[in-house]
């Protein structure tokens, strides 16, 4: 593939490209800057400062408004231009590694930390980037500040595990990176699916637009550009946007299909649930994973079906799935010598919150206490599904306070209000920590605490100001303080 658009016109402008950013801020002498406008930041009001700070070359969607002394590129598609420079420049890394990419609303975290521990397991270099943090060959760079990187830093992250002699890199892939061509120019050797639920709607708009989105990790995996040969989408057969999937994608590659319910080729049976994990056979062998929850049978078959495909033995991948403690705020179980159970989990959907429920069902001899909120600037809609599932599902509610972000918390309670209509057993706390220790406080001996929304997270965005907040930390702090003993 030829040079980028904008690597050419520098090179033949004689400009010693040192950089690509979208920050002004990081701008150093020789960069690239690309003046970004984003739904709340223009990057084009920054271009001066950036080219103060040495910048050679500005690329915009917009016309120069004015002489700024340095070669000037009006972009028609400035993500399209961004994601070809940085491959480019940084040396198309993703023809030196083996790229697992997941998609789908829900499981995508849980599947990458599965797959991630098969292949360590099994002696391979192996790097992650999603929605907990990004890792390289098993240490951690940075906490995520998006679930899939944006094209510039994506690419330097790439770059540098080629350095670091990284074998295989899984990625969590959202929907928003699909359509902001933030992969675009990522060779995927594996693509996977694992459904389709309401989410992200205040941007798609429509659930139709939203599968599009998803889809084309898809299209860039069949893609006739795409160099690498036996190609492979593993889609889950249980799902009806899987199903479709399967039948828009079979005859451009190889598809492997996992599920409990429908044919497929790695299928779940036997299926055992405790405290302790949970056992199920795969087309008769047995599987034991630490995770809790029928969905995570789903996570584990399709982390499966792209280890066997990656050529590993299914003795090898059984032991790899079991050798994954957990996962960072996915049901996680938090202990401090209680006599009830807490669970911290992100979920912040209204089928999340069933499949928390669905998932403390098997076990629960008490009352399930649950404590969520809905996060601001998001999609509206589910508010009112949260509140009645919480509602319904629960004994006991404390409506909380998510991350609020610019939007006024009263009306994210109205909302989610709408859906506790005929219900009682509900209190309003809007300072998330006094909620959960009035969670914990109310529990009593056998019951089960479910802290929703936030999982990994350890902050909370209240206005424009970001402040460190762990659930996590704060369950153990309040256990800390009463000794709740069993």
């Amino acid at each position: 593939m030829s040079l980028s658009k904008v690597l050419g016109l520098a090179y033949l402008n004689n400009l010693p490209v040192a950089d690509l950013t979208f920050d002004s801020k990081a701008v150093r002498p020789g960069a690239v800057f690309f003046a970004l406008k984003g739904s709340r930041v223009d990057g084009n009001l920054f271009i001066e400062d950036a080219v103060s700070r040495g910048a050679v070359m500005v690329v915009s969607s917009q016309p120069a408004a004015k002489d700024y002394g340095v070669l000037y590129y009006q972009s028609d598609d400035i993500e399209r231009d961004m994601a070809d420079a940085a491959c480019e420049f940084y040396q198309r890394p993703s023809d030196r590694l083996k790229i697992i990419g997941i998609t789908g609303t829900k499981g995508k975290t849980s599947i990458a930390y599965l797959v991630e521990s098969v292949l360590t397991h099994a002696g391979k270099k192996v790097s992650a980037l999603g929605t907990v943090n990004y890792r390289i060959n098993g240490k951690v760079q940075c906490t995520a500040p998006n679930t899939t990187p944006a094209a510039l830093p994506l690419f330097k992250l790439m770059h540098k595990m080629v350095l670091k002699e990284s074998e295989f890199l899984v990625m969590e892939v959202s929907s928003h990176a699909l359509d902001q061509k933030r992969v675009r120019r990522i060779d995927f050797d594996t693509a996977v699916f694992t459904n389709l639920q309401r989410d992200h709607l205040d941007y798609h708009l429509t659930f139709e637009n939203y599968f599009q989105a998803k889809r084309k990790l898809f299209e860039n995996l069949t893609s006739l550009q795409n160099p690498k040969s036996g190609r492979c989408a593993v889609i889950n057969a249980d799902d009806e946007y899987g199903r479709r999937l399967i039948q828009e994608v079979q005859n451009r590659a190889q598809v492997l299909t996992y599920g409990l319910e429908n044919s497929a080729d790695f299928i779940a049976e036997n299926i055992q649930e405790s405290l302790d994990g949970t056992t199920f056979t795969v087309n008769g062998r047995l599987c034991k994973i630490h995770l809790l929850g029928r969905h995570n049978v789903y996570n584990a078959l399709a982390a499966y079906a792209v280890c066997v495909r990656q050529g590993l033995d299914p003795e090898t991948v059984i032991e790899g799935l079991a050798a994954l403690p957990g996962v960072p705020g996915r049901m996680e179980r938090v202990r401090g010598g209680q006599d009830f159970y807490v669970f911290v989990d992100f979920a912040y959907t209204d089928e999340a919150l069933n499949r928390a429920f669905d998932t403390v069902e098997h076990f629960k001899r008490g009352r399930i206490i649950t404590v969520f909120g809905c996060g601001g600037e998001r999609d509206r809609t589910k508010r009112p599904l949260m509140g009645a599932t919480a509602c319904k599902r629960s004994d006991l509610v404390f409506i909380t306070n998510d991350n609020p972000r610019r939007e006024d918390p009263q009306q994210i309670f109205a909302d989610i209000l709408q859906g506790t209509k005929g219900y009682s057993n509900f209190v309003v706390e809007p300072d998330r920590a006094q909620a959960i220790c009035r969670a914990l406080d109310a529990a009593q001996k056998d019951d089960v605490v479910i802290i929703a929304g936030k999982g990994h997270e350890e902050q909370q965005i209240i206005g424009a100001e970001k402040k460190h907040f762990s659930d996590k930390e704060t369950v153990l702090a309040y256990l800390g303080s009463k000794n709740r003993v069993s």
